[in-house]
């Protein structure tokens, strides 16, 4: 998981920073930081998820509401702070939380998707 994710953050970093070179517009930067905002977010539900999974259901909500505010206060924080130093940033930076988020959703998924088919084929 934590290969295919670091690759996928690499490759979309990549993509983001040649868009930016090549039409030499600094607005996309913006959407650097978005994609960074929606990949870590989504990585930090996972992880999260994964830890709650182990807790029985008391512990586990309480601890899932704790880390769901915490997760929208650093995407407000980032929103913001963009809107207030950058706030030409604010739609690319929208797009970029969309992306990260779909692009690391689709990883987890398939990253799930093929342990699971793993573990039925040794079973």
């Amino acid at each position: 998981m934590i290969r295919s994710s670091f690759i996928a953050l690499l490759s979309g970093t990549a993509c983001i920073l040649l868009g930016v070179a090549l039409t030499g517009r600094q607005v996309f930067f913006g959407s650097l930081l978005g994609y960074w905002a929606g990949f870590g977010y989504t990585l930090w539900l996972y992880r999260e998820a994964v830890l709650s999974s182990e807790l029985d259901i008391q512990s586990a909500i309480k601890r899932m509401r704790r880390n769901f505010m915490a997760r929208l206060g650093m995407i407000t924080l980032i929103v913001v702070a963009v809107a207030r130093f950058r706030s030409s940033w604010l739609f690319t930076l929208s797009l970029g939380i969309v992306t990260g988020v779909i692009i690391s959703f689709i990883i987890v998924a398939i990253q799930k998707n093929y342990g699971e088919r793993g573990d039925k084929r040794s079973a």
